[in-house]
């Protein structure tokens, strides 16, 4: 699969995956990649891999089934100035690693009562992919990411922003992922933050 032709399928789930927790293999990393970009700081992989490519992240709903909120939610973006870039590729030339950056700042409305927040997820980080092309994890560079924790996913299920660098989310083969965080590592569930 061509650089293209995943960001049309996985892009979203960076914002909508990552965030959304959508079921299906290429929903989940779409969300994953738009939530995973922020505004870089340095660039490790500076030199290395394809030239910058803008990334815009989408409204996405996610269903309170799939955050386990209570109620379903909309993320909208507020400001979005990504891009990324492929920094490794398997041997069939499909992305093994993706570096993204830029800012992004979104809204997390609940569409029960109407309240709602603004997070800030400005990072760098890392996206790594299966041969397959299906989202391995994200890992923060600097910086925040959105991501929705689905029933069963440790250590807990809900609708998170995690920081710190080395901060990261594995998506596991059964549709349900696992957060590490790293050093002076944040998740803060936004679901409570709109109940």
């Amino acid at each position: 699969m061509t650089t293209t032709a995943r960001r049309a399928l996985f892009a979203p789930v960076a914002a909508a995956a990552l965030v959304a927790g959508l079921a299906t293999p290429a929903a989940a990393t779409a969300v994953a990649t738009a939530v995973a970009t922020g505004a870089a700081t340095s660039d490790p992989h500076r030199g290395h891999g394809s030239p910058w490519t803008p990334y815009r992240t989408e409204e996405v709903v996610v269903p309170a089934a799939r955050s386990t909120c209570g109620f379903d939610t909309r993320i909208t973006p507020v400001r979005d100035e990504e891009e990324y870039r492929t920094t490794s590729t398997w041997p069939d030339g499909t992305p093994r690693t993706q570096f993204f950056r830029g800012a992004l700042v979104e809204r997390y409305t609940n569409l029960s009562t109407g309240a709602s927040v603004v997070r800030d997820l400005s990072a760098t980080a890392v996206f790594a992919y299966h041969p397959d092309g299906s989202p391995a994890s994200l890992t923060s560079v600097h910086g925040a990411f959105g991501t929705t924790m689905p029933p069963g996913s440790t250590p807990d299920t809900g609708l998170y922003v995690l920081s710190g660098h080395g901060t990261r989310v594995v998506f596991e083969a059964d549709g349900t992922r696992s957060f590490t965080l790293g050093r002076h590592g944040r998740a803060d569930d936004v679901c409570d933050a709109i109940d």
